[in-house]
């Protein structure tokens, strides 16, 4: 398992380690794979989950039953709403006890937990492996759903992982794409769709009709940013990205920014301006398109993807988006050789009022008397101090508005918020994965306090492994989004989500003596500070104190 795991591109995987998952683990070694421990399940699982995203080759996690199948479960169930090929191993009692009382059953319901249906909800298959000689079948199942992007969980007993198996490796063909993208309903191919969807735009274009292309999280991952410029050359189109599409292109003289609930007005007036929007690789989740639904309706909206969209629109589902992109880029070629100016998308600049393509941010209500760094002015040194390479992870809440508002577009490296569940902490371990299996860059993180308090102790398994993170928590002693949420909608209520005062960087200090931890108050400090550890090696943690009342660039908020 773990061999063909290896050859299909898993580099590392991730686990906590058991007695019903252990014989795995005692074979990694002469499979050559390695094994990272992490300190929770559900760690574990987020850490396969950034490495995936952010390396297009399958993440996988090793956990054992009972509580470490359970813990693993929102991870998976992140994985499948954002369309992640995660491989989830996990151990199982022997066979032999199978449904006579062994410790962490799961597999007899209903007299006990239904470990199957669980993992079904949130995988796009799941076997149970009670013979040797099944396991390459299902292998062939699980490489063939994870080619779909989505997880695959595979339960095996522990009499059985430690049998040998007969190798006979027969349908990995299965899980490959079609090398010819297709449109997914009604069987016509897809080139006659491209073509007439290029036609179109380039009629629009003749006619100086604006141009809008939203790229999200498909082209992210592909890293089908070229394409997409080519095609927004070519037609003189503006682009705007969704957030998991904030580090799709490198384009950003033409960029309006983000869109949706944490993004920028620029991007929504650029999608408001538009006559025809080509949707590129973005599902449109209502976090995508936030403020922008009305315009959507109004405008000729196309989706191009391989996923169908959240939202009602003509749309072409392929198997293979550079394939589909590659068409359309040459039937646009084919029809105008030079591109066109590109139209007034009613975007326009702040300070002269001339029609250009820049990104415009919100303004948040100030803080009187704040002894604090405002949350835009953390994000600003950051930005400016961050290495050109550098994969950012975003975590929930506060924290995650403001890094997407106010760090992305992001011209090089790479920019990862999760939003399929939007669960704190996930950040902090999947920026800890990724940096143990990305070693040419830095890693940074920026998370919360809450994230912290949740999942924050994956630190130890960054100083363990000596990963290349720089973990960056912002620390306002509350939920913030949730204190601003009491104080909008339900103002009479007693406030639940301040807390005492927590010295973080104190703590991690005491507990990694080799751990080097920052506690900036200046935005000379944190500029000094964020300088000097993104350029070291190794973990390191920079802890900034914020207000709990400030408002986030959240738009249901302003």
């Amino acid at each position: 398992m773990l061999v063909r795991a290896r050859e299909r591109g898993v580099a590392l995987a991730f686990g906590v380690h058991g007695a019903n998952i252990e014989d795995v683990y005692a074979s990694a070694d002469d499979a050559g794979m390695p094994v990272i421990v992490a300190k929770h399940e559900f760690a574990a699982g987020a850490m396969a989950d950034g490495v995936a995203r952010l390396t297009g080759t399958p993440g996988m996690v090793l956990t054992t039953s009972g509580g470490g199948a359970m813990n693993v479960i929102p991870a998976l169930a992140e994985a499948y709403d954002s369309r992640v090929p995660v491989l989830a191993v996990i151990g199982a009692p022997p066979t032999a006890l199978t449904g006579h009382g062994a410790f962490q059953d799961m597999l007899v319901p209903p007299d006990t937990i239904d470990l199957r249906q669980l993992l079904h909800a949130v995988t796009g298959a799941t076997a149970v492996v009670t013979h040797p000689e099944e396991l390459d079948g299902a292998l062939d199942e699980a490489f063939a759903t994870l080619s779909r992007d989505r997880p695959f969980a595979l339960v095996i007993p522990k009499d059985v992982q430690a049998q040998p198996v007969p190798v006979v490796h027969g349908l990995e063909c299965a899980g490959q794409r079609r090398s010819r993208p297709e449109v997914a309903d009604g069987g016509d191919d897809i080139g006659d769709g491209l073509s007439s969807l290029a036609a179109t735009l380039v009629d629009a274009a003749e006619a100086g009709q604006p141009i809008c292309i939203w790229v999200g999280e498909e082209v992210s991952r592909t890293r089908s940013g070229a394409h997409v410029v080519a095609i927004a050359e070519c037609l003189g189109a503006t682009l705007v990205a969704s957030p998991g599409g904030a580090d799709a292109v490198e384009a950003v003289d033409r960029h309006a920014g983000v869109t949706g609930v944490m993004g920028h007005p620029s991007a929504r007036e650029a999608i408001a301006g538009s006559a025809h929007c080509v949707a590129i690789g973005v599902r449109m989740t209502a976090t995508d398109r936030a403020g922008s639904d009305k315009d959507l309706e109004a405008t000729d909206l196309v989706h191009i993807g391989m996923y169908p969209p959240r939202f009602d629109c003509a749309s072409v589902c392929v198997d293979s988006l550079p394939d589909a992109l590659d068409v359309l880029e040459r039937e646009l070629l084919s029809r105008r050789s030079a591109p066109f100016a590109r139209a007034d998308v009613a975007v326009r600049s702040s300070r002269t009022g001339e029609s250009t393509v820049t990104v415009t941010h919100v303004d948040t209500p100030a803080i009187r008397g704040k002894s604090h760094l405002s949350t835009p002015e953390i994000m600003t040194v950051i930005n400016d101090e961050l290495p050109a390479a550098a994969a950012i992870f975003a975590d929930a809440g506060n924290v995650g508005a403001a890094a997407v508002h106010h760090l992305t577009p992001v011209q090089t490296g790479r920019f990862t918020v999760a939003l399929g569940m939007g669960g704190m902490g996930y950040a902090i371990a999947a920026a800890i994965g990724v940096a143990l299996a990305r070693t040419s860059s830095r890693t940074v993180v920026i998370a919360g306090d809450g994230a912290f308090f949740m999942h924050g102790m994956e630190m130890h398994t960054a100083v363990e492994y000596g990963a290349d993170v720089t973990l960056i928590v912002l620390n306002n002693n509350a939920h913030g989004m949730c204190v601003t949420r009491e104080s909008r909608y339900f103002p009479d209520t007693e406030v639940r989500n301040r807390f005492r005062s927590t010295d973080i960087a104190g703590g991690l200090a005491a507990m990694f003596a080799e751990l080097d931890v920052r506690h900036p108050a200046t935005v000379d400090e944190l500029r000094g500070d964020c300088a000097e550890l993104f350029a070291t090696r190794g973990p390191n943690c920079i802890v900034v104190d914020c207000h709990s009342d400030e408002v986030p660039p959240f738009l249901p908020f302003l």
